[in-house]
């Protein structure tokens, strides 16, 4: 297995890497806010590329429009979901049929694969990082009913822990998991316990 830069059509051509592994297995990972600095190259994303790559899965990260090489613009959340269906068909091809894939996103990048995942076929688990509820509803995490993971920064203005645990007791959903990290929304030097999470989580 190899790991290469791929492209990815949507309405525009993306810009990805992928890390091959497994034809079993697979994640995709959704990088935070393009208008302040997000992209796959950040250090939430690499650590959960890591943290899946450790465990034998496939895994595709990609830019959103507008983002390094991809083309476009930034669509305030439009394209962007449109950005994930395209990305998730492109990583499904590579996989068996009947593979258990994983949709990650971290900040931005949660807020978009949640709105994205619904109705989406094969994805099983949603590993999300510091969604951000102070920004956006989380309406399509409650009409989520397979399996969740939470990551959370305790000290997080963006994410505020008193929502983020609310929202995840009500969580009606097949199995849920959640870690709290003492950081901030950006988990600088907490890169390794993400990643550690993960190996312990999806061995």
């Amino acid at each position: 297995m190899s790991i290469r830069r791929v492209w990815i059509t949507s309405d525009v051509k993306l810009e990805g890497i992928l890390n091959e592994k497994s034809r079993e297995k697979g994640v995709l990972i959704c990088h935070p806010h393009p208008l302040y600095g997000g992209s796959m190259d950040n250090n939430v994303v690499d650590a959960m590329e890591s943290g899946f790559s450790k465990v034998g899965y496939t895994t595709l990260r990609f830019n959103f429009r507008g983002v390094g090489l991809s083309e476009g613009f930034y669509d305030d959340g439009e394209g962007e979901v449109k950005d994930v269906i395209a990305s998730l068909k492109f990583l499904k091809d590579l996989l068996e049929g009947g593979a258990s894939i994983v949709l990650a996103g971290y900040s931005f990048g949660a807020w978009i694969a949640s709105k994205a995942v619904l109705g989406e076929e094969g994805v099983e688990t949603l590993f999300l990082v510091a969604y951000p509820f102070s920004r956006y509803e989380a309406k399509e995490i409650r009409e989520w009913r397979k399996k969740i993971y939470l990551i959370g920064g305790e000290y997080d203005e963006i994410s505020p822990l008193p929502l983020l645990m609310g929202y995840y007791r009500e969580l009606p959903v097949l199995e849920k998991h959640i870690k709290i990290i003492p950081t901030d929304h950006f988990f600088w030097g907490k890169e390794k316990e993400i990643v550690t999470f993960i190996e312990e989580n999806f061995k």
